[in-house]
């Protein structure tokens, strides 16, 4: 089994070059699935882990974080409001994906194959094992 399959959560930038690189794909085209993902079909992309904040100890150290549902019936996101406004000017004015704006934001495991499965497409290998959704 490859070691990444054991991987509970990857930063968004870092999906986007395994991906690419899995598919052969430019990272641009990539970045703009994924943000469509977050931003209209549902892909819970995060700024803060919960599990990691201690409570009373949280700092915005200056980036002010917004809550986001794409469509109703999904679970709500917490986003860097400036990493949220990148993800909508990638999505709806063909901006170019800056690595350096969604450097915070993470997707785990479980609800990036959740969006796999809610939009139809295969699983990349870097991260899930033949058959791993379809199990679960």
């Amino acid at each position: 089994m490859n070691p990444g399959h054991h991987v509970e959560s990857y930063r968004f930038w870092d999906i986007v070059t395994q991906w690419a690189r899995e598919t052969l794909q430019h990272e641009h085209v990539i970045a703009r699935a994924l943000a469509k993902g977050v931003l209209r079909d549902g892909l819970r992309a995060q700024s803060v882990d919960p599990k990691w904040v201690n409570k009373g100890t949280f700092e915005l150290r200056g980036l002010p974080l917004v809550g986001y549902v794409a469509k109703n019936g999904c679970l709500p996101i917490f986003i860097r409001s400036s990493a949220l406004n990148h993800l909508t000017e990638v999505v709806e004015n063909a901006a170019t994906p800056d690595p350096q704006a969604l450097f915070e934001e993470f997707v785990t495991k479980q609800d990036f194959g959740a969006w796999l499965q809610q939009v139809g497409i295969s699983p990349p290998g870097f991260w899930f094992a033949v058959g791993e959704l379809q199990e679960s």
